[in-house]
């Protein structure tokens, strides 16, 4: 039988999803709940996901009322019982799932190690100093994994701080009609047809895979997880893989992975750069997976800045064996991030842009461009070559020829915007090179695919 005080205890502790067993060569099992908790849990999942869809419904949900009369006093008086008795089923579905939990032995485990964090974190020093060390010996919800490491604002670098393009509601409104407009549109749907994956639907579904790709890093790479919070207050999910105590010479250098607009570290390109024998740090975009926040063009500056912050001071790598690698959207980060630190190794950039406006406006109405244009450069402005121009160093790119997103036009190589952010690099680091000539056969090489290049270069 569970005493009170767990009981009590187990009404807001975290979800448990996997454990590590020491007795079978550090695997990982799932833990299993008991009945009760499995009721408990579905119950709550299954009133959340409605709530959600219902969010995302809200104009077909608020005619439907309108058309079946609810909003009335009546009406009112109707959805007011039905919200009763929603309460009622939700506090009841948490009253057993913490029952469930109070008397599972396993849960009870955990939930001493990390009461037992929670002490030392506080100065009581009589819970262990390897109480950190025990709980990462579980995954569990994010929002009660401690943070390790906080944005330092004392911190002064020598980098140079580039001005974010935000404006405030307020001045929206002294700007035009238009952007007034774009802000909601961008505060509303907009941020998630930009950014899939912070979709809360999609992150549910997506939930056990992400799950599965977590422990696949940690047990079979030795992957470390860290949550980051950010001047903003965002905590941000991190994967750390440290090859720097392995055979491999490379393993001194940190490569940051920074995903796609629907990518996550659990299951992105973080594998690539860890199978060649670097040191991998990965994260998720705010709003994404377990990472909080949105991914407005603030949020995803403060966490970028927390994230090399962290690579630099306190998994203590230089900025000079930092390799900044960016897939598709994250190639905006990884950009972000070089114009902040200059002196990194090297950026890799894989299927990016040079500026997102011409791939917003391929997607929409074409009488809405002028919307578009607006919404993209108030709020979301993300200007790939604006950043990576300012970068001095190596540069690696890989342009996708047969991307339907970076392609403007379908099957039409010359359109990939791919080409658009190596021809504005170029101009900028060699700018006496280009004339009126060589800039045509320039984009007549872009326009060219496999040995055809050959021909191509030799008159360049």
């Amino acid at each position: 039988m569970a005493d009170i005080s767990t009981f009590f205890k187990c009404l807001i502790s975290p979800t448990l999803f996997y454990m590590e067993q020491r007795s079978v060569s550090s695997r990982w099992s799932k833990y299993e709940p008991n009945s009760l908790e499995s009721l408990g849990i579905s119950v709550i999942t299954t009133i959340n996901v409605i709530k959600a869809l219902g969010t995302y419904t809200t104009p077909l949900v608020m005619w439907f009322l309108y058309r079946r009369g609810y909003l009335s006093t009546e009406g009112a008086f109707a959805l007011g019982k039905l919200s009763l008795s929603i309460g009622i089923i939700m506090g009841t579905s948490y009253c057993i799932r913490s029952y469930g939990r109070a008397i599972n032995p396993k849960y009870r485990k955990f939930l001493e190690k990390l009461e037992a964090l929670r002490r030392y974190q506080e100065g009581d020093r009589s819970s262990g100093s390897n109480a950190l060390k025990e709980i990462k010996r579980y995954d569990f919800e994010f929002s009660a994994w401690p943070v390790q490491y906080e944005f330092d604002k004392n911190i002064v670098s020598s980098q140079n701080i580039l001005p974010v393009s935000w404006r405030s509601l307020v001045s929206s409104f002294v700007s035009s009609p238009c952007s007034v407009v774009g802000f909601f549109v961008m505060h509303t749907f907009g941020i998630r047809l930009l950014y899939p994956g912070s979709i809360s639907i999609l992150n549910y579904i997506l939930r056990q895979a992400h799950l599965d790709g977590r422990i696949n890093l940690i047990e079979n790479f030795d992957g470390e997880r860290f949550k980051l919070k950010t001047i903003d207050r965002n905590y941000i999910d991190t994967m750390f893989v440290d090859k720097r105590n392995s055979n491999s010479s490379k393993g001194k250098f940190l490569v940051i992975c920074s995903e796609g607009n629907a990518g996550f570290y659990e299951n992105g390109i973080m594998p690539t750069p860890i199978e060649a024998g670097y040191s991998v740090l990965g994260w998720n975009h705010p709003g994404f997976a377990c990472s909080t926040g949105m991914p407005y063009m603030e949020q995803e500056h403060n966490a970028m800045d927390t994230v090399m912050q962290f690579a630099v001071h306190d998994l203590k790598f230089n900025p000079d064996h930092i390799i900044l690698f960016g897939w598709s959207i994250g190639g905006y980060s990884s950009a972000y991030a070089s114009s902040r630190y200059p002196n990194v190794k090297g950026v890799i950039v894989d299927a990016t842009f040079d500026d997102v406006l011409p791939l917003a406006q391929n997607q929409m109405p074409e009488f809405l461009g002028s919307l578009v244009r607006t919404t993209i450069r108030c709020y979301a402005d993300l200007n790939v070559a604006q950043h990576l121009v300012e970068y001095q160093g190596p540069i690696k790119m890989v342009r996708r020829t047969m991307d339907e997103v970076i392609c403007i036009e379908p099957s039409n190589i010359s359109s990939n915007r791919g080409n658009f952010l190596l021809h504005k690099i170029l101009k900028r680091r060699y700018p006496s090179l280009f004339n009126q000539k060589s800039e045509g056969t320039l984009v007549d090489w872009f326009s060219v695919d496999g040995s055809e290049k050959v021909y191509h270069t030799n008159i360049l």
